[in-house]
């Protein structure tokens, strides 16, 4: 979910046809807002007087601004239906794309929001939705990255191009000096937050005009091109990686700034126009939606549904809606997600449920069940059982001696989950470390998923549950620990394992076993290293186990 903050004055002012702090008779109340509000996707998290904060599903990136949530409020409340009208007026600027950018960030839309009368809350709302889309639509910019400029500042012609990180040099937005690309990534906040977005290429994506530097996209604009209250005008440009994701972004944001009463002009990119507003087209199976929602609506009833979220459908042909969805809506990848409209359209709550014509009976899967025999063997045994996060980073698995097989998280959104656990044992070890000043003996476990590293998969990795248990106390042997896995084993699987000299770095060399079963090796167990006990500053010996369950 995405937080959003949105004024509630706002919305009414607008959803009523009202001037600030007018009041409409059979106008919408408050209350009937924030009750309308979860049927849009955005629920009310907190509020602060006026000032309200929504949490929005990030399937609709459309929803993550004011316009776009009084859009879909007005569909609702039939004030406004079908498909928004988006009049874009044919520009004369241009943009040159030169062919460096292609293997560093391909794909670029402009456009022009001309005739706007900005506040300073109108200015901190173009900021938000900046944000919000690039964070979410724009997965943290590397997929989409946003621009908006004063085009007064701007001067042509255009010119989209990559440049060496020392090339060029500008004074980025915050700063007051100049710098190059290299010492923006360096040093500068947005710099090192978003250096990952250009995927360790060399070459630096640069928008310029006739003035010098206008953007590094997607890392920082100019300072010379800030937006501010005085401003009327206002140059969009969405980079990325992905064209129809761009093309989304920036149709989002024209729709916002026309509702807002700007005009909008295409611009001609690579000598193409941009952006493209001309709606998707999908087709939708009446029967098929009755279907699946349980339904007997009839295809005039569908398309007024339909119309309320902001769609246009008609006729096709007999039990077929050839539905126009406006190209600002990024979330349509099936038939199936205009059968959601259709629910939504009509109101979940009018949807009358039916008690199943089958009855049928749950039960845990085998799966579960076998897991929880092996917790309930650790507990008899005087294990307590832990539950940790199968999220983990790369120096809880360096402490341990355990880095193999670790799969790393690329764009992590902080140091402490920045990988997945391949082995339960360093969470074991971390708490044991956490519990010095408690009495020994200590004896913990756990039953959880792993991910290791698996090139035959299609996604180069494999999750299986594995079962671990630490003992430590200053008797903590290799005798110990095998012996309550000798016992496990046979209770889990009917047949005693056997056990091989092992070399695991965690475990001292002579004091640990590789763990069999049929052939074949389903875990280890020995005595810790001294430099892992060490590393966790564990002051006592410790031994412990781990096998794959499954």
């Amino acid at each position: 979910m995405v937080s959003v903050s949105v004024s509630k004055s706002w919305l009414l002012e607008r959803l009523n046809d009202a001037r600030r702090g007018e009041r409409r008779a059979g106008g919408i109340t408050e209350s009937q807002l924030l009750g309308k509000l979860p049927d849009v996707k955005a629920t009310v998290e907190a509020g602060n007087g006026d000032e309200m904060t929504l949490e929005v599903t990030p399937d609709r990136p459309d929803l993550l601004c004011r316009e776009g949530i009084l859009r879909s409020l007005k569909g609702l409340l039939e004030k406004e239906t079908g498909l928004p009208l988006l009049t874009v007026e044919k520009g004369k600027a241009a943009m040159k794309v030169d062919a460096s950018v292609k293997a560093v960030r391909p794909f670029i839309c402009c456009a022009f929001a001309r005739g706007l009368k900005l506040s300073a809350n109108d200015v901190a709302e173009i900021m938000q939705v900046q944000e919000k889309l690039t964070l979410t639509h724009g997965r943290r910019r590397k997929k989409v990255a946003i621009g908006i400029h004063d085009a007064a500042r701007i001067k042509p012609p255009l010119e989209y191009r990559a440049v060496a990180p020392d090339a060029v040099k500008f004074i980025p937005l915050g700063w007051t000096r100049e710098a190059t690309p290299v010492q923006i990534l360096g040093q500068h906040d947005k710099g090192k937050e978003y250096a990952f977005a250009l995927g360790g290429k060399k070459a630096c994506p640069i928008i310029f005009d006739a003035h010098g530097v206008v953007s590094f996209p997607p890392i920082i604009n100019a300072a010379r091109t800030t937006v501010t209250e005085k401003t009327a005008d206002l140059f969009l440009d969405v980079t990325g990686t992905d064209y129809e994701a761009c093309n989304a972004a920036l149709n989002i944001l024209c729709q916002n700034f026309q509702d807002d009463g700007a005009r909008i002009e295409s611009m001609l990119v690579a000598g193409k126009e941009t952006p493209e507003t001309a709606p998707e087209t999908m087709l939708l199976s009446v029967e098929g939606t009755n279907k699946t929602l349980g339904t007997s609506f009839t295809a005039s009833e569908m398309a007024r549904y339909l119309a309320r979220q902001r769609i246009t459908a008609t006729e096709a042909k007999k039990g077929i809606l050839r539905c126009s969805i406006p190209r600002y809506r990024a979330d349509f990848l099936h038939e199936v997600d205009l059968v959601e409209e259709v629910a939504l359209g009509c109101g979940y709550n009018s949807l009358v449920p039916k008690k199943p014509s089958v009855f049928t009976l749950g039960s845990l899967s085998k799966k579960t069940l076998f897991e929880e025999r092996a917790r309930d063997l650790l507990v008899g045994a005087g294990y307590a059982e832990l539950m940790t996060y199968i999220l983990s980073n790369e120096e809880k698995a360096f402490k341990s001696l355990a880095e193999k097989n670790l799969v790393r998280i690329k764009n992590p959104v902080s140091k402490e989950y920045s990988a997945l656990r391949s082995t339960l044992m360093p969470s074991l070890l971390e708490v044991l470390s956490e519990n010095t000043h408690s009495p020994y003996p200590q004896r913990v476990f756990e039953a959880g998923e792993v991910i290791e590293k698996d090139s035959s998969k299609d996604t180069k990795s494999a999750e299986h549950t594995h079962l671990c248990g630490m003992s430590a106390h200053a008797e903590a042997s290799l005798s110990e620990s095998s012996s309550v896995l000798r016992k496990a084993c046979v209770s889990l699987f009917g047949k005693a394992p056997s056990f091989e000299e092992g070399a695991a770095p965690q475990f001292l060399k002579g004091r640990q076993a590789r763990v069999m079963l049929d052939g074949e090796m389903i875990g280890v167990v020995g005595e810790l290293h001294p430099q892992v006990l060490l590393n966790w500053r564990i002051t006592v010996p410790c031994s412990g186990f781990e096998v794959r369950l499954f």
